[in-house]
């Protein structure tokens, strides 16, 4: 079927033209890339199904004699010795159409399209004079820079994303680890342990989030580990954070009430 004058609206309607041992085909191909890419929204893009995290990973289209898969030049470099039964260019691959699609392959080119994305977000940077965006303080660009190359690109997006997200708050080192504060109140913070990154919120304990599963024995924080980018999902985070300036337990008068905690909001 000759598609190229059809417009679609959605992944759905793309598969629904084509032929069922097509469908059945193509499905396992999107299934596979909302495994790998979880975070991803479905979308149309030129015509082709497109799945989007902060910019486009991939797309794929069908043809004649194959299943066009578009991921960027850069994993078709990466994984170049994998790929040599298929014909590639720049960036695209071509799946037979009558042949299986190389799953496991898919999926570790859709989570290194993932991993690009996120490290391209979490190193952009920060415009000075954003009304959005408050500037991190250099003690804290300190402290990611000191990090490993894996933590260091995880500390910078936490650290962009509080910051963007927050942005009425003070931020500094405060016992050796990057903290936001709200009127002098502990917010959220970081850390580096044995366990990973520690993202934890004072007042984590009472947003009722399932993604908080760290919790404090003694008051209410609540905490989320991470030992890669990919494992921060910004739509929970940007959640976490807005319920953040919501839900506040008095940390600043915590010694005047000898341990004792009373909530704020």
């Amino acid at each position: 079927m000759n598609m190229s004058n059809l417009k679609f609206t959605d992944i759905d309607e793309y598969h629904s033209c084509q032929p069922a041992d097509i469908q059945k085909t193509l499905e396992q191909l999107r299934q596979t890339i909302k495994q790998a890419a979880p975070q991803a929204t479905e979308a149309i893009s030129y015509g082709m199904p497109a799945f989007r995290q902060n910019k486009v990973l991939v797309y794929y289209s069908v043809h004649k004699k194959h299943i066009g898969f578009y991921p960027t030049p850069n994993p078709i470099a990466y994984f170049k010795s994998e790929l040599e039964k298929y014909n590639t260019s720049k960036g695209a691959i071509q799946f037979p159409i009558d042949k299986q699609l190389p799953l496991k392959l898919i999926k570790k080119i859709v989570k290194f399209r993932v991993e690009e994305d996120i490290k391209a977000v979490s190193t952009k940077p920060l415009k000075k004079s954003s009304t959005k965006t408050q500037n991190i303080n250099k003690d804290i660009l300190s402290y990611n820079n000191k990090q490993s190359k894996s933590d260091k690109v995880v500390c910078n997006l936490l650290s962009q994303e509080i910051s963007n997200c927050l942005t009425k708050t003070e931020n500094k080192i405060w016992h050796g680890h990057p903290v936001w504060f709200l009127d002098s109140n502990p917010i959220v913070g970081y850390s580096k342990q044995k366990a990973g990154i520690r993202l934890m919120f004072w007042s984590g304990a009472s947003f009722d989030e399932t993604g908080l599963e760290v919790r404090g024995k003694k008051f209410k924080d609540a905490s989320v580990f991470y030992n890669a980018v990919s494992e921060i999902n910004t739509k929970d985070l940007k959640r976490w954070l807005k319920k953040s300036k919501e839900i506040q337990w008095d940390y600043k008068n915590i010694v005047k009430r000898k341990g004792v905690l009373e909530r704020l909001k």
